[in-house]
């Protein structure tokens, strides 16, 4: 069968002859500006493909994803650092009184205890 449609060869001859282009046959001493035809917009916008667009707005929106977990992350990182830092100074604040409790009591042991033997 290929070497049947190998052998069909139709040739196509024009039946009439384009004319030439208009910007060919323009005459020399023509000065006056030709207005370009109208641009049909329905086509045009059939036309312009954009993939390349949607492809570079998914990475985008990843990258978009990525920096609001980041600074989520962050975000959290600090509130952690700052929630341990108040406990720290609680912590230290109550050492601090329990410290000055123990002082306040071995002092007044120390205290009476001179006191007692002044009395004996």
């Amino acid at each position: 069968m290929a070497a049947a449609e190998a052998e069909q060869v139709v040739s196509k001859k024009p039946e009439a002859e384009e004319p030439p282009l208009a910007a060919v046959m323009e005459k020399p001493n023509d000065d006056k500006p030709v207005a370009p035809p109208p641009q049909d917009d329905g086509k045009a916008l059939a036309i312009v493909p954009e993939p390349a667009e949607k492809k570079s707005s998914k990475g985008s929106l990843d990258r978009d994803v990525a920096l609001a977990k980041l600074e989520d992350e962050k975000r959290l990182s600090f509130i952690k650092a700052w929630e341990e830092s108040e406990k720290t100074k609680v912590e230290n604040k109550a050492q601090k009184k329990l410290s000055d409790v123990a002082a306040w009591e071995n002092s007044k042991k120390a205290s009476l205890e001179s006191q007692l033997k002044k009395l004996r």
